[in-house]
């Protein structure tokens, strides 16, 4: 069964999104061959999904200003139902995010704003059961997470890996760049996170725990554009994560690839679909 109620908590910022043959080297000039404005931000990502599987879900995360882009934001989150009172909306500024995505999907991001933030208070949080945190909020509200799992029966999952992790969390979804095995090991280790996944754009996924690791190949699908596909994995774990630990893994690497090759939210029905055609193999 899915959790009840998922607060998604992290950066919250429009991205915009350039599409460019590839990246200059110092110093050089590009143009872009088209570019898009959304919507973006891990939490803002991870909650559209949830809220597309008619799930419970609420945002946190930087405050946003009373500008053109903090309004956009909200006015987004407001069309889609999505909670939004935990956000704070007396900043100096709203944040930004530039992603530049080369034709083979790799993309390179600039985001802004974040440092003069005003962060939700995570104080309270009897109404949500399960958590998603994103890498770039920890910074910001590490003393807050040390008590967490402690004060909470909450499911705690972590999108991406940056700092050194001295908390407890249930599950990592981050990508195999981001972190060295060594590391993850010791994470587990220290009996830090039950599970991390390591995820790739085109290489198979790695799932690891103190039993072992196992392999997850999703079908062969050619990356239109990876953004958000990790934050789409996440996302799946975050609200199914108290099922078959296999199974949730299986269908959180579908839920990935099938936003980076069609570039579209994927369904609950399309995810089980393309499950069915993910491999598990013992490593």
């Amino acid at each position: 069964m899915p959790f009840k109620h998922v607060l998604c908590y992290g950066t919250l910022n429009p991205d915009l999104i350039y599409y460019v043959d590839s990246l200059p080297t110092s110093g050089g000039d590009i143009r872009s061959t088209k570019y898009k404005i959304r919507p973006g931000g891990t939490a803002i990502n991870c909650a559209e999904n949830i809220n597309n599987w008619s799930l419970m879900v609420s945002v946190g995360g930087n405050s946003l200003a009373n500008d053109a882009l903090g309004n956009y934001l909200l006015n987004y989150l407001d069309n889609l139902s999505i909670n939004h009172d935990l956000i704070n909306t007396n900043s100096k500024n709203t944040p930004t995010c530039s992603i530049f995505v080369e034709d083979n999907g790799e993309r390179t991001i600039v985001s802004s704003g974040y440092k003069d933030s005003i962060w939700s208070n995570l104080n309270s949080l009897n109404r949500f059961d399960s958590l998603l945190i994103d890498r770039y909020s920890i910074s910001y509200i590490r003393e807050n997470l040390k008590d967490i799992k402690r004060n909470n029966n909450i499911f705690l999952v972590q999108a991406g890996y940056e700092e050194e992790i001295d908390y407890e969390i249930d599950f990592l979804v981050v990508s195999k760049n981001e972190i060295e095995v060594y590391e993850a090991n010791k994470i587990l280790e220290n009996n830090l996170a039950k599970y991390i996944l390591l995820t790739s754009s085109n290489l198979p996924a790695r799932l690891l725990g103190k039993e072992g690791a196992i392999e997850i190949v999703p079908p062969d699908f050619n990356s239109i554009d990876s953004t958000g596909a990790g934050d789409c994995t996440a996302a799946y774990i975050a609200a199914f994560g108290n099922e078959e630990i296999i199974d949730v893994v299986k269908k959180a690497c579908a839920a990935g690839a099938i936003l980076a090759g069609t570039n579209e939210l994927p369904s609950i029905s399309k995810i089980q679909e393309i499950s069915k055609l993910v491999e598990v193999n013992p490593r």
